[in-house]
């Protein structure tokens, strides 16, 4: 054999054994997800507080009165939802009826009314509406026959917000929801960054409150929506966004009382927008970046990484994402498009993952890219090439 022919099979069979080496040690393995998350979610304990009701106990005349009516005026401060709960405490042989008026004489009525049934002792609990601030009035009158003897009636009342708001950091006064109106509640982002919308539903159990789900919706500027959101236990009554500087809304239909609340965290974006422009990760050092609820799917967020000699490629990612299942994935896309890496792509969800090859990889440039798994994915990521 010639020795220029000998040389050839020899580069043939090196390169041919490296490409062996390199499949098999190009598998990338999940090890344990991070612990530590990029920001702490807030948690429904600091519940809005319930405005201060307005008591008062009434007594119903019977035939001995020339008027057998009670009239009982409330002063709304704001426009929104009266609540009315009223309950017969003593004396009542015939049904009693509670309306609602926005006038003294009670003949403009405001809502819809009830009957306390006749011997009841039970609490009549009934909403109205209050669409502007004023004094309305609550009548309590006789249905039919005026009985002998009187009625004692214990009246509470309370008013809650029933209008849009631009939401802050804390609480607002409750909301009263009409599954019939949906409110659309302002979201001002002033930085790019993560978002974190937290409430509930606001019900009384026995002396203590209890939180419930409650479904949302995020939307546009122009109040298009841009994914429908569940806040439960499940994800501690919160849902996190990556969010572009802007305005946005928060609608919410619901026949409950609930509360909301929006926290913001500044976040940068350190990542390139195509492989081309791929920002450079160097060993140790850590890079963030953003993936946006209004960004298409085929868009992606794109590092690259070098090792120096043939050694183990070891990546850490915390995350904060939407949802409560992995929405995120990180692919590790060798620069030589003849090296084979197996399972380089990875799901990330909250919080994050740990991503280690199992054997050594070859020296060379290795791209990373994160991208979406649904179009209503969202999230912000710290990547760390580590040491």
């Amino acid at each position: 054999m010639k020795k220029s022919l000998k040389k050839v099979l020899s580069m043939v069979l090196a390169l041919a054994m490296t490409a062996g080496v390199v499949s098999g040690a190009g598998n990338v393995s999940d090890v344990k997800a991070e612990t530590a998350s990029i920001v702490n979610p807030p948690v429904v304990t600091d519940y809005a507080s319930l405005p201060t009701p307005a008591q008062a106990t009434v007594t119903l005349q019977g035939k001995s009165s020339v008027t057998p009516n009670v009239v009982v005026p409330l002063r709304v401060e704001n426009p929104g939802v009266v609540e009315v709960a009223a309950a017969v405490t003593s004396g009542a042989a015939a049904s009693i009826e509670m309306g609602f008026f926005s006038d003294q004489n009670c003949t403009a009525s405001a809502g819809v009314s009830t009957t306390m049934a006749a011997g009841s002792t039970q609490i009549v609990d009934k909403t109205f509406v209050a669409p502007t601030a004023a004094t309305y009035y609550v009548r309590f009158k006789w249905s039919s026959i005026v009985p002998n003897g009187a009625a004692t009636i214990k009246l509470v009342t309370y008013a809650y917000a029933g209008q849009e708001v631009t939401l802050k950091n804390i609480f607002q006064p409750v909301f009263i929801g009409n599954t019939g109106k949906t409110l659309y509640h302002k979201l001002v982002v002033k930085k790019s960054g993560l978002v974190a919308i937290c409430g509930n539903e606001y019900r009384e159990s026995g002396t203590s409150l209890q939180a419930a789900g409650l479904n949302i919706q995020l939307c546009n500027a122009k109040k298009k929506p841009l994914h429908n959101a569940y806040l439960s236990s499940l994800n501690t009554y919160t849902e996190k966004y990556a969010l572009k500087k802007g305005t946005y809304y928060v609608a919410v239909s619901s026949s409950q009382r609930y509360q909301l609340k929006a926290e913001s965290k500044a976040w940068k974006d350190k990542s390139g927008k195509s492989k081309k422009k791929a920002a450079t990760i160097k060993k140790g050092k850590s890079a963030d970046g953003m993936v946006m609820v209004n960004e298409g799917m085929k868009k992606g967020d794109w590092y690259k990484v070098k090792l120096t000699k043939r050694s183990k490629l070891r990546i850490n990612i915390t995350a904060a994402c939407t949802g409560v299942v992995s929405n995120l994935k990180v692919q590790i896309i060798p620069a030589n498009r003849h090296y084979t890496l197996i399972n380089s792509t990875s799901l990330i969800g909250n919080k994050g993952k740990k991503l280690a090859s199992r054997n050594k990889l070859a020296a060379g440039t290795y791209y990373i890219k994160v991208s979406k798994v649904t179009k209503s994915a969202s999230g912000v990521y710290r990547i760390k090439f580590v040491k």
